[in-house]
């Protein structure tokens, strides 16, 4: 017995396509997000001088409008996964109301548990891709936080060498 009807089956394969898009979407955004980052990094080797001072620089600067961005990111992917997460919490309702009183085979709470978490698996995939991508983004920020502290002793010893 097939508990998805031919509507919900197709529904559940555009969401498995949007999912798998979004993935991509979040690769890609990860790829740009190291390049901009790493190169940051690269100053952190260099020797202390006033010519490197201004890279230094650059480079504080670079950090924390980057900082800025990511944060508005997460702030914005925050409010998309709340919404997914109201959808899931309405879809969950629906699919326990359907398999307690009009699927035709009679089921435990075990049972209708399981139906409806397979029900639902594309949904909470896509809460699941936002929520790495907003855990990426997070860490790649504490990143730029050390960063900035880093450099901010750098120029402080620079300061104490002069």
């Amino acid at each position: 017995m097939n508990p998805y009807t031919q509507e919900e089956t197709v529904k559940i394969a555009k969401l498995k396509e949007t999912n798998d898009r979004l993935e991509e979407f979040f690769s890609q955004k990860i790829t740009e997000w190291d390049g901009l980052i790493l190169p940051l990094f690269e100053s952190l080797k260099l020797e202390i001088n006033l010519e490197t001072s201004k890279k230094i620089m650059e480079t504080q600067s670079y950090s924390l409008s980057y900082r800025q961005i990511i944060n508005s990111e997460i702030s914005s992917f925050l409010n998309r996964r709340s919404k997914q997460e109201v959808k899931l919490k309405k879809l969950r309702q629906e699919k326990f109301i359907f398999y307690a009183t009009g699927f035709g085979v009679k089921t435990n709470l075990g049972e209708k548990t399981i139906l409806i978490e397979a029900h639902v698996s594309e949904e909470q995939r896509n809460i699941e891709i936002i929520e790495n991508y907003i855990e990426y983004l997070r860490q790649v920020n504490k990143n730029l936080e050390s960063l900035q502290y880093t450099l901010k002793n750098i120029i402080e010893l620079f300061n104490l060498l002069r």
